[in-house]
């Protein structure tokens, strides 16, 4: 079921690599910057959040057929804060935006309960304190996206 696995989390990186190098990906960032210079330029930021939407849902529907196959049932015991606290954790630890920053928050930070597996009364404090740490240490996380920078040299005034 592993391989199973890992050939679908790779290609869900390739759909949403090549969807963020794409024009859809590109109208996205317009609108997640400024809605209303987005709107400005000619985006029809109704569909384009719509798509988002719905690329979204099937991500995640797919996700949890993949988890409730594996576990033979789901229930909301699966689903504490604790499931909500740990994604947050790896996106903000791992870097906003930035798709090998996930990974490697999702590799940190599920390494780390395992390391506090005898301290699992302060799971929370300590994850608490990572974030806090994170956010004076290094805010843009541990793999921050790369923005692509314009130069005023190509522009001929």
């Amino acid at each position: 079921y592993m391989h199973l696995l890992i050939v679908l989390v790779l290609c869900g990186l390739f759909v949403s690599k090549r969807l963020k190098d794409s024009r859809t990906g590109r109208a996205w960032i317009a609108i997640r910057e400024d809605q209303m210079v987005a709107q400005a330029t000619g985006i029809n930021t109704y569909k384009f959040k719509i798509l988002a939407l719905l690329l979204g849902a099937a991500f995640a529907g797919l996700s949890g057929a993949l988890f409730a196959t594996r576990n033979q049932f789901t229930g909301p015991e699966d689903f504490t804060l604790m499931v909500s606290v740990n994604v947050l954790c790896i996106v903000i630890v791992g870097g906003m935006g930035s798709l090998p920053g996930v990974i490697v928050g999702a590799f940190v930070l599920k390494g780390l309960p395992e390391l506090l597996r005898e301290l699992s009364d302060y799971r929370l404090l300590a994850f608490g304190a990572l974030l806090v740490v994170m956010m004076i240490v290094r805010p843009e996380g541990l793999w921050p996206v790369r923005r692509r920078e314009f130069s005023l040299s190509l522009i001929h005034i």
